[in-house]
This record gives structure tokens, C-alpha cells and sequence, in this order.
């Protein structure tokens, strides 16, 4: 399974009209409780922003089953299955992904954040293609 759509280089003006964008790596930890919010004195609540976190964030802070993404990205379907190097990847920490290329993603890289369904019949690889497609960065990117 993977991705396909345009990737620009990142610093290098060069892009790739059908980059192959494949999920090489999914690790899953367990938050045991909700984050709170930084302390702030001023506030009467003693927490930044009355203790309330932004809505659209709770991946960031709230309890559950967190899947991290690692995207492997090249030029083409052909260029993978030849085995050439990659032209980059994505992730939270893109560099922990093994290749010999660490460019990351540049609007990306931060967003391979995502709840696991632990109860789901579907694999965490295929929850994180499922994730990554609701994402502005993938619209009308096709699947493979």
C-alpha cells in the first residue's frame, strides 16, 4: 500500500510528480492520562488558557493510544521497486526512519500523529494509511 502525489524536494526546487509515499513504520505508545496545560499564575484556574487545551490538538494531550508515522518517500512506485535510495521522509522524527537520505517533510512531518484504534480489525499500518488520507497534505493523492 502507499501514496502518490507530488513532493517537492525539500531545498532543492526539485519535485517528483508521482512520489511514492509508503508507511515503513508505526510505533504505538499508551498515555495513561490527559496532559494539562502549562501552569500560568495569572490565570484563576492556575493553568494556561483557563486549563483548556486547542480543539483539533487532543492527539497531543489526551489520554489513549498514539500511533507515530514513518513515511518513506520515493520518486516513483518503479524507483522502490528498483530499489533506488529515497528522495525523503516524513514523521515525527523523520530521522529515526533508516535510509540514507534526512530531509524531512516541511508541513508534514508534525501532523504523523494520530489515535489507534486498539479494538480495530484493521492493522496499525492500515489505520495510519487511513489516517494520513483525511490530511489537506494527501487531497487527491491516489492510493496504491
Amino acid at each position: 500500500m502507499a501514496l502518490i502525489k507530488e513532493y517537492e524536494i525539500p531545498g532543492t526546487g526539485l519535485s517528483a510528480a508521482n512520489a511514492y509515499f509508503v508507511v515503513t513504520d508505526v510505533k504505538v505508545h499508551k498515555r495513561m492520562h490527559d496532559y494539562k496545560t502549562p501552569v500560568d499564575t495569572s490565570d484563576p484556574t492556575g493553568y494556561t488558557n483557563g486549563g483548556v487545551w486547542d480543539e483539533g490538538t487532543e492527539v497531543h494531550w489526551k489520554a489513549g493510544y498514539i500511533g507515530h508515522i514513518y513515511l518513506t518517500i520515493w520518486a516513483s512506485k518503479e524507483a522502490r521497486e528498483n530499489d533506488q535510495k529515497p528522495i525523503g521522509m516524513a514523521g515525527v522524527d523523520a530521522t529515526e526512519v533508516e535510509a540514507e537520505v534526512h530531509i524531512g517533510t516541511k508541513g508534514l512531518d508534525h501532523r504523523c500523529v494520530f489515535f489507534v484504534d486498539v479494538d480495530s480489525a484493521d492493522n496499525y499500518i492500515t489505520q495510519a494509511y487511513t489516517y494520513l488520507k483525511t490530511l489537506d497534505y494527501f487531497e487527491g493523492a491516489t492510493e496504491d
